[in-house]
């Protein structure tokens, strides 16, 4: 958590500082909340898709790719990828090229991944992945 803390404060276009709430409630389902700078989603399916109209723009979400949720958001046009949570709870953002690859360049199947509910095995993988909501 100090980690996020730290990164939000180093990285924020404001002065207030950063408010962390976890909402212990369906997300999908209408969600009484104001837009917000950082969505969070751990094992919980498409939490990325379903909330990302509470994030704002310039928000980031930090997402796993358990249930697809990573990959849905690399392709969705609203998001930017912008970094991975290395093995030693580091922020990497650099080579991003090299994430979410098939082997074999094969294609993401977007239908199967909402299908199945499950991330693709890629060659090279993180635990949790940055993207900055840009529209």
């Amino acid at each position: 958590m100090d980690m996020i803390k730290k990164y939000i404060d180093e990285n924020k276009a404001y002065d207030k500082p950063c408010d962390i709430v976890f909402m212990d409630q369906d997300y999908t389902e209408e969600l009484n909340m104001t837009p917000v700078d950082l969505i969070i989603s751990q094992y919980a399916g498409f939490v990325g898709q379903e909330t990302k109209k509470h994030l704002n723009t310039g928000g980031i979400l930090l997402s796993n790719d358990s249930h697809g949720d990573a990959t849905l958001t690399r392709y969705d046009d609203d998001f930017e990828f912008i970094g991975v949570i290395g093995q030693d709870n580091r922020i990497i953002e650099t080579n991003l090229e090299n994430y979410f690859v098939l082997p074999r360049s094969k294609n993401v199947d977007l239908l199967m991944v909402k299908e199945k509910m499950k991330g693709p095995k890629y060659k090279l993988t993180a635990e949790n992945y940055l993207f900055r909501k840009v529209k």
